[in-house]
């Protein structure tokens, strides 16, 4: 009867240091993580891998850290001491971690202006979302180049117009893609046009194309503009990666005449840009970027070149920024995590820096923690949040607001 007593009295006890320990194994990932976060995330595969998941989870392993936590002293007051005090170590370093990325990417946010909403960081949704129409804005060596467009909510017909152009290192990527952050700048008041351009591939160089069909685009966007709610005289070009690229170039190259349209006409000098984690100095990124499986600087910049920089230094000069930015350049707002290891951190803020010096009107907001494509795994994340409102509030600054 006795051993019986006792018996039945354990069974809590085990219960507790079950689910401690489970609850306590993302917190150990969480400290794993956290280590390779203190290294440069170019340096090899853990250190590239490890800041992937911070501005996804963060704050979902605060909560399961916290409840590790809880279930680990129980654990431990139920005479569990030694494994629960071990959970209780692992789960208190796991929250203090998660907990301190989740309020740094908070107050850069802040900071910037944004805002972030940690309910719904908690229940991420899909980034997918219809357009509104889908026209073919150019047709070009029997391409179909298509413009994904996202009505405002409601306008009066001057909304301010956004057009973005789509990253994937200049090889992969399409107009329909991450439909839910055009659709959410949409119901903010702006009209949304995502551009398609020609992608390069291994026996097909597209380094003098994109960036004419870039602005053919705008040359597009502006003549029909009026037609979707929009005011075309309040145009904003914005880009992520290999589109950041293409924004910057583009945009600082119509400041200066410069830029081209494969249909023809003027491409007209947005008011504004917005680049996030931009290849703004492909040699950097080519030299040091981490060689992700299946996407490796080298190559798609070599794809987007016709070869190696080394035998192409005049199209390396022209798809670097350095080559367009000026005093002349529009506004130009860098969204820049600061453990970028396909396009380092530390190449895009030197631009940043060398182009404020030459007195472009370049500005950047750092992103703690966060690595390349941040803010694309799911719409509402951490991440996502971060860089949506940050950039809304840019534009609400320099008066393009709806």
């Amino acid at each position: 009867m006795s051993t019986s007593r006792t018996s039945g009295r354990r069974w809590p006890g085990r219960i507790l240091v079950t689910l401690a320990v489970a609850l306590g194994v993302p917190s150990l990932v969480t400290v794993v993580l956290g280590i390779g976060t203190l290294f440069p995330a170019q340096r090899n595969s853990f250190t590239f891998f490890s800041s992937y998941l911070w501005t996804m989870i963060a704050p979902d392993l605060v909560v399961l850290g916290v409840l590790g936590l809880a279930l680990a002293v129980a654990a431990v007051l139920a005479g569990h001491r030694r494994v629960g005090g071990v959970v209780a170590v692992i789960a208190l370093a796991g929250t203090i971690w998660s907990g301190v990325v989740t309020g740094s990417v908070v107050h850069a946010v802040s900071n910037a202006g944004g805002s972030v909403d940690l309910l719904q960081a908690l229940s991420p949704g899909a980034m997918d979302a219809a357009s509104d129409s889908r026209p073919v804005y150019e047709h070009v060596d029997g391409q179909d180049l298509h413009a994904s467009v996202y009505r405002p909510s409601s306008s009066g017909g001057d909304a301010p117009v956004i057009v973005s152009v789509h990253g994937g290192g200049w090889i992969t990527g399409t107009d329909t893609q991450f439909g839910h952050d055009m659709r959410w700048y949409a119901d903010r008041g702006y009209l949304v046009v995502s551009v398609d351009y020609r992608l390069a591939t291994a026996t097909h160089a597209t380094w003098d194309e994109a960036p004419k069909d870039v602005g053919c685009a705008l040359v597009w966007t502006r003549e029909h503009a009026a037609s979707f709610g929009g005011d075309p005289d309040r145009l904003v070009v914005s880009g992520d990666s290999a589109g950041g690229n293409l924004a910057v170039n583009v945009a600082a190259g119509a400041a200066t005449g410069r830029a081209t349209s494969s249909c023809g006409g003027t491409v007209p000098v947005p008011e504004a840009v917005v680049a996030q984690y931009p290849v703004v100095d492909p040699q950097n990124a080519y030299d040091e970027g981490y060689p992700a499986p299946g996407f490796e600087p080298r190559t798609f910049t070599d794809d987007y070149l016709g070869g190696p920089p080394a035998e192409h230094p005049d199209r390396m000069r022209a798809i670097s920024s350095s080559t367009y930015v000026s005093e002349q350049s529009p506004p130009t707002l860098v969204i820049e995590p600061q453990h970028d290891g396909l396009i380092p951190t530390a190449g895009v803020e030197s631009w940043v820096a060398a182009a404020q010096r030459a007195g472009a009107p370049v500005t950047t907001e750092p992103v703690p923690f966060a690595n390349h494509t941040f803010n694309q795994a799911a719409s509402g994340t951490l991440g996502n949040q971060a860089a949506l409102t940050m950039t809304t509030a840019y534009l609400h600054r320099i008066g393009l607001a709806p």
